[in-house]
């Protein structure tokens, strides 16, 4: 008779750890897609027509990516002004996540040939890019974002070109990569639906410019005399984008926030095919945006058109 009270009283308790049992399990196969793109800045070098890196692989807080697109070779400056590429869509543990990680192959392009990692100037020929003497990287920013059950977290990586590479006089290759801090600063990592869009024209009618950029600072943080120092210059802008011959520029990918942008003028004076700093652009501003203050929300994309006076040296 007790055997049979015991039998019974197990019973439920039996059936409540079956429960919790089978949620766990659920909550530990919990998964979400996440989608990674790869985007860049403009390079400052009339000499460069292509800047390629070759991707071994991506990874995630240290673990390789499910769904990574496999071994490629990019052309970074293909893909600007929001252009992107795809690198793949996978499925993660959803949960939050810190990092996202660039293995670059400095040797082999994804075809075998060599170098992997290279600038490709106007003359056909290709230099070589290595920070070390590896012939891996692995190339780091800071991610923070939050994989969802049952949802798509899509993911742009901001691969700032004109950060990352150096242009040197002597050696076998006239680029190289800078060092291991610069080369990890010059990527960001962005949630897409968290970020949006400033664009417009810049219309120079002295037409005396041969190249205006357009970089956007965080509100209150450009120092001119930080930022016209030392080899990248402009290296605390958040991201930049190359007025074209239209007059239309494009920065994509900003998160959250405030934010001011500087028109920066560049002229080959001496025709060695490297653009110098004139100075700022002087703005009369077309509509009731302040460039100094422009307040950026998620999927916003906002117009701004300026006309430029003048020539403010730094």
């Amino acid at each position: 008779m007790k055997s049979t009270l015991l039998g019974k009283g197990l019973a439920p308790l039996f059936a409540l750890s079956l429960l919790l049992f089978t949620q766990c399990k659920k909550d530990d196969t919990n998964s979400g897609n996440i989608s990674l793109e790869i985007t860049d800045a403009p390079i400052d070098d009339v000499n460069v027509q292509g800047a390629f890196v070759t991707i071994a692989d991506v990874k995630i807080d240290g673990n390789s990516m499910p769904g990574f697109s496999g071994r490629q070779t990019i052309d970074l400056l293909a893909y600007q002004q929001g252009d992107v590429k795809s690198l793949g869509i996978g499925t993660l543990s959803a949960g939050t996540y810190n990092n996202v990680t660039l293995v670059l192959d400095y040797d082999t392009d994804a075809n075998g040939g060599s170098p992997g990692c290279y600038v490709l100037t106007m003359d056909g020929v290709k230099h070589a890019l290595k920070s070390t003497a590896n012939t891996t990287a692995n190339v780091t920013a800071a991610a923070n974002f939050v994989a969802t059950e049952n949802d798509r977290t899509d993911l742009v990586l901001d691969f700032d070109v004109r950060k990352a590479i150096a242009h040197t006089a002597s050696g076998a290759s006239q680029y190289q990569f800078n060092g291991n801090t610069e080369l990890n600063a010059a990527v960001r990592v962005v949630t897409k639906a968290k970020t949006g869009t400033i664009g417009g024209t810049c219309t120079d009618p002295l037409s005396t410019s041969q190249k205006i950029v357009a970089y956007a600072y965080k509100k209150g943080s450009f120092n001119a005399a930080v930022e016209k120092q030392g080899p990248v210059q402009f290296k605390n802008a958040v991201t930049s984008a190359a007025v074209d011959i239209q007059g239309r520029y494009t920065l994509a990918f900003l998160e959250e926030g405030d934010y001011e942008l500087h028109f920066i003028r560049y002229n080959d004076a001496n025709s060695d095919g490297r653009f110098e700093l004139e100075g700022s652009l002087l703005l009369n501003i077309i509509g009731a945006l302040d460039v100094k203050n422009i307040s950026v929300g998620a999927q916003a994309n906002i117009t701004l058109n300026v006309v430029a006076t003048g020539i403010l040296p730094l």
